[in-house]
């Protein structure tokens, strides 16, 4: 918006500019009307002082009839000259209120479009200062949720902390006579999951190429014949129970609520899993998060 401006003052100067030549223009073609009418105005005086004598009237041996020709010659050609110097001085004032009258356009229309973009610059403003205000409330809002998030997650820690610890506490007291075997599918499950490593993570899917938590625990267990649910509390309510000191690769392990969340253990300390929107199906190192385990027989 601001180069448009810069354009219409530009195009009103170059107007400016072409009416100052053209009143140039006029100015000269005026000058040589009044020289012509200066002209007139002496030869009217002369004949009035001379008593109507002409430059044509000290020529001698000249008859009379001669004389009366040569007068009416010289009367037509000053009326000539008279009559092209009022032509020429009407002309340049045709082409003096032409070139006013363009002016008067031109600067309307010019005046116009300045007066447009202005409109035009003051609305974008006025946008900008909205914008502004509004990038200023939604900061402020978003500050407000980032401190009611952060102590969010400070109460859900705790309260992990104390689910931890009870169930530490169950698997401690929990004999180990009560763990089963590995289960026959528990390797190639592993090696299923570890395939889709990469794959990106999307809520409600459980493959071939996206996965939630739970659906990729499913996809994996499928591919060796066994059937799971697909929700990872109903997946460690439907195997077995052992202690986190237990684990072997293809055990599964929740946090302290097994509705949240879902990973498989591949050994060495590390898990397989998909994480969570925006993110791929990845191992990494098992976290103190994960408090509950669980066999697929």
């Amino acid at each position: 918006m601001s180069e448009q401006y810069d354009a219409a003052q530009m195009r009103m100067q170059s107007l400016q500019e072409q009416v100052n030549l053209a009143a140039q223009q006029v100015a000269t073609a005026e000058a040589s009307a009044n020289k012509a009418r200066q002209a007139l105005k002496a030869d009217a005086l002369q004949a009035y002082v001379h008593g109507g004598s002409d430059p044509m009237s000290g020529a001698g041996g000249m008859s009379s009839a001669n004389d009366s020709l040569l007068r009416a010659e010289y009367v037509n050609s000053l009326a000539a000259n008279q009559n092209d110097a009022i032509d020429k001085f009407r002309l340049a004032a045709l082409q003096e209120q032409a070139a006013k009258n363009t002016l008067q356009q031109q600067q309307a229309s010019v005046q116009s479009q300045l007066d447009q973009v202005s409109r035009d610059r003051q609305a974008a403003t006025q946008t900008a200062a909205q914008l502004t205000a509004l990038k200023n409330q939604v900061t402020g809002q978003i500050a407000t949720l980032v401190a009611a998030a952060q102590k969010a997650a400070a109460e859900k820690a705790r309260q992990e902390a104390l689910a931890r610890e009870a169930a530490a506490a169950r698997l401690v007291s929990m004999p180990s006579t009560n763990v089963p075997p590995v289960g026959h599918g528990a390797s190639g499950a592993v090696a299923a999951a570890e395939s889709r490593v990469g794959d990106w993570y999307q809520w409600g899917a459980a493959g071939p190429n996206t996965f939630d938590c739970s659906g990729l625990v499913m996809w994996a267990y499928a591919q060796v014949g066994i059937s799971l649910p697909h929700y990872s509390g109903a997946q460690y309510s439907d195997t077995t129970h052992i202690p986190m000191s237990a684990l072997q690769p293809g055990d599964l392990v929740f946090p302290s609520n097994p509705g949240e969340h879902v990973a498989m253990y591949v050994g060495n300390g590390e898990i397989v899993e998909a994480p969570y929107t925006g993110a791929q199906v990845h191992i990494v190192p098992m976290s103190s998060w994960f408090v509950l385990a669980s066999r697929v027989a």
